[in-house]
């Protein structure tokens, strides 16, 4: 039985991209505590045949899913050999591609795209596309100009107006998959980032679908979503260079003054927070994030299980942005970076809180500051004091 629970863990959880968040919530004590045990125990098991980062992965996971595991207090310790693991077939592809892939890298990307679509900016989101996308279901070419100018009209018609992501999408639904070595030799390193949606906006685009599939690519340490649709785009087919962001300048108040942009995406961080929506507020924070009071530094992941585990107990009462914080406090202003190896421009957000939440956000105190970078096109929080 362990052994049967160990490779159904091992095969699926590649499979899914190691990305099922909380899928365990509902279950029972009893149960979390068997799942964590697999997972442990697939953990060690790849570090028996040589890969520890993996194996890493596994029982960081376990710990996740049970908090109280105590590896040592596992009674059936029996795991399936390296040889029994190999003859799987799909076990050593799975497991060799899978240790690669830059999940949390690709799903930051993706996020800032939806932060990007929330913030209803045509410019803004053409930066994180290709020099041309796919469309894999007409199927068709579109340039950057192209895409930008359908987007313009998606928004006049759609009801967008302070919808927050997890409104349009299922965000823990995200995974990442490598995709096959053509697609490789095609395009270079190439991945599959597929997400449910929860918003229906067929009767305004044509293309959009429940379940969607995005195709995104690194180019020169930068990412670019080339392709969208059930299937690949053929692999004859080679996307137009992309033209940096820097040649596509935004509107010149935007260049004289983010204040307003930086400030709509701290109010919708916190809204998200409020609503206990923890990928929805973390899609406009960095990838670590600098709790500078504190000397210490998180990853979003870290961060994101922090989150959820005070939003179990927390109650917020239906509190609004505006009751938590002292909007007409708020004043942005460039900013060296406090932190260092951050390049381009910082601002820093200074706003008063009206309500002490200290008690399980650690960043939250009676007067804050929020330092502000912007990544692929999105101005996020680097850096809190």
């Amino acid at each position: 039985m362990r052994k049967t629970m160990v490779l159904s863990v091992l095969l699926l959880s590649f499979a899914a991209g190691l990305l099922w968040a909380q899928f365990w919530k509902d279950y029972t004590d009893t149960d979390r505590r068997a799942v964590a045990e697999a997972y442990w125990l697939v953990g060690k098991q790849y570090e028996t045949i040589g890969q520890p980062e993996v194996g890493g992965s596994f029982m960081a996971m376990a710990k996740e899913i049970y908090p109280a595991l105590d590896p040592a207090a596992i009674t059936d310790q029996a795991l399936p050999s390296a040889a029994e693991l190999l003859a799987q077939g799909r076990t050593t592809e799975i497991g060799a591609a899978a240790a690669g892939i830059p999940m949390g890298a690709v799903s930051s990307f993706f996020l800032r795209f939806i932060g990007a679509l929330m913030d209803k900016d045509p410019a803004e989101i053409a930066g994180f596309l290709d020099g041309s996308v796919y469309l894999t279901r007409l199927p068709a070419e579109v340039t950057r100009a192209d895409a930008q100018a359908a987007m313009a009209d998606f928004f006049k018609d759609a009801p967008l107006k302070d919808l927050q992501p997890s409104r349009v999408y299922n965000l823990d639904s995200i995974v990442v998959s490598r995709t096959p070595q053509a697609m490789q030799t095609a395009w270079g390193e190439t991945y599959t980032l597929t997400i449910s949606a929860v918003a229906d906006y067929s009767q305004y685009v044509s293309l959009w679908d429940m379940t969607q599939q995005f195709f995104i690519r690194r180019v020169s340490g930068n990412w670019y979503l080339f392709g969208y649709g059930p299937t690949p785009p053929p692999l004859t087919w080679t996307p137009q260079k992309a033209q940096a962001m820097a040649q596509e300048a935004p509107p010149a108040a935007e260049v004289a003054d983010p204040s307003s942009s930086i400030t709509h995406a701290f109010t919708s961080c916190l809204s998200a927070l409020l609503k206990k929506d923890a990928e929805g507020a973390l899609a406009f924070m960095s990838q670590s994030v600098h709790f500078l009071r504190m000397r210490q530094s998180v990853t979003r992941d870290e961060l994101k299980t922090t989150l959820q585990g005070y939003f179990d107990t927390a109650d917020f009462k239906n509190a609004a942005a505006s009751d938590v914080v002292d909007l007409d406090s708020i004043f942005v202003e460039p900013s060296a970076s406090p932190v260092e190896g951050v390049t381009g421009d910082v601002y820093m957000l200074n706003v008063q809180s009206r309500m002490d939440l200290s008690a399980g956000i650690p960043f939250w105190s009676g007067y804050q500051r929020y330092y502000w970078a912007r990544e692929a096109g999105s101005w996020v929080i680097f850096a809190i004091l």
